[in-house]
């Protein structure tokens, strides 16, 4: 493959004794790499798009996305590759222009990065888009990747200055629903015992968020921690903290309803997998949410002064041992159990959350399979549907009880790999 042959070269570069060559000569080096590398770039947002146009991940080597397959196959985070998909598909499509001056190596990936997500932001037509591109690229001549995101914030204002004056209902009614096609919400953890809410959608949805938060972020006086019969003049939560209460009271209180949908037995709640004797004493690693958060002791003994304490026996590495009677359907004590034994997703490369997944049969219900936790997996329902109509296969370990699964070959002529697995490796 041409590819190939160009790896043959590039590596034969690292034989050259950079120290005997002159200052200039290294300068020019590394100008025309940084040419070449935009021009591998364009390659890579080529390669990226058709596959991900032709759905091979999820089609061919059963991958839930393609940009967890790039996440897997790159080596880079799953955020990463989101963004790398998506600019991909920008950069092939509407950011044609962008896409011929990474090219030219006239731009960085990490500077058409910020053209595609920049013009996105920009209210939607065509004209106006294509001017703000145009800008940012004129733009990216003369600054570096953190100072052209600088400029890109305020590339509104250079291509539609009149903006707010001369906006019509027609373009207004547009916006919504532009803004309503591109909502989303992500809770993450940031790393340093916390996590960050990022979000976007339309301004009719901030209403209706305000309408139902700010009447409950009315200042309310502290208690004196020195004198309980004491009364603080003023509440020491800033406007940012009492929104953040507010929006936890109205979680909570759909929680404590009875008109939650249910999810498998029961209605939706917070589960956490802890030692009892962790809670009890409240000394131990830090406990996990059954969507993959980590929780201090303290924090899950203030949750558990209101909440249902579901016992499941554990044995050596996680093994579940019991967890109450089996039932045909998976009840809420089963789904528990597959939570603390799989945690996510098991299919290999896989980690959505159990609020996304289904607990599937190892052996079919009709074909005499009991609905027992030896005979239960998690799984996402991308994943299920491939071992439902794949030749993938799944079997619980004889060893420790844990799923493990066996891919397909990879032509059809072979035999079945020999080995079951859990990890998929980086490149297959």
């Amino acid at each position: 493959m041409v590819l190939e042959a160009v790896g043959a070269e590039v590596a034969a570069l690292r034989q050259r004794l950079w120290a005997t060559v002159s200052d200039e000569e290294l300068v020019d080096g590394a100008e025309a790499l940084e040419r070449v590398m935009g021009q591998l770039s364009a390659v890579r947002v080529q390669l990226l798009t058709e596959v991900d146009q032709r759905e091979i991940p999820r089609r061919s080597l059963s991958w839930g996305s393609t940009h967890e397959w790039f996440a897997h196959l790159a080596g880079i985070t799953v955020g990463e590759a989101h963004r790398a998909v998506r600019h991909a598909r920008a950069l092939t499509s509407d950011r044609a222009v962008t896409f011929e001056a990474l090219a030219a190596g006239a731009v960085s990936a990490s500077q058409a990065g910020i053209v595609c997500d920049a013009v996105d932001d920009l209210p939607p037509g065509p004209m106006l888009r294509r001017q703000g591109e145009r800008v940012l690229l004129d733009e990216a001549g003369r600054l570096n990747a953190t100072e052209l995101r600088k400029a890109a914030r305020r590339l509104v204002e250079v291509v539609d200055p009149d903006r707010s004056e001369r906006r019509a209902e027609a373009d207004l009614d547009r916006e919504e629903r532009a803004a309503h096609l591109e909502r989303f919400l992500s809770v993450v953890e940031d790393g340093a015992g916390g996590v960050r809410l990022r979000g976007r959608g339309s301004v009719e949805d901030g209403a209706i968020l305000r309408a139902a938060l700010i009447p409950l972020t009315k200042p309310s006086p502290a208690v004196d921690p020195d004198d309980p019969d004491r009364v603080a003049e003023t509440d020491p939560r800033d406007h940012g903290a009492r929104l953040w209460d507010a929006l936890l009271d109205v979680a909570q209180h759909s929680l404590d309803t009875d008109r939650q949908p249910a999810s498998h037995g029961t209605r939706p709640r917070v589960g956490v997998l802890i030692d009892l004797d962790d809670l009890r004493t409240g000394v131990g690693p830090a406990a996990v949410t059954d969507d993959g958060l980590a929780l201090s002791i303290a924090a899950v003994r203030r949750l558990a002064c209101d909440a249902d304490v579901i016992p499941i026996c554990l044995g050596r590495e996680g093994h579940v041992l019991d967890v109450g009677r089996t039932h045909r359907l998976v009840t809420m004590a089963l789904w528990l159990a597959l939570i603390a034994r799989d945690r996510h997703c098991a299919f290999p490369g896989c980690t959505r959350p159990p609020v996304m997944c289904h607990g599937h049969h190892v052996r079919h219900w009709a074909d005499g399979g009991a609905t027992a936790l030896d005979n239960l997996v998690m799984l996402c329902g991308a994943h299920h549907r491939v071992i439902h109509h794949s030749p993938w296969e799944v079997r619980l370990s004889p060893v420790d009880g844990r799923p493990e699964f066996r891919p397909p070959p990879r032509r059809r002529a072979d035999p079945p790999p020999a080995t079951w697995i859990r990890h998929r490796p980086r490149r297959e």
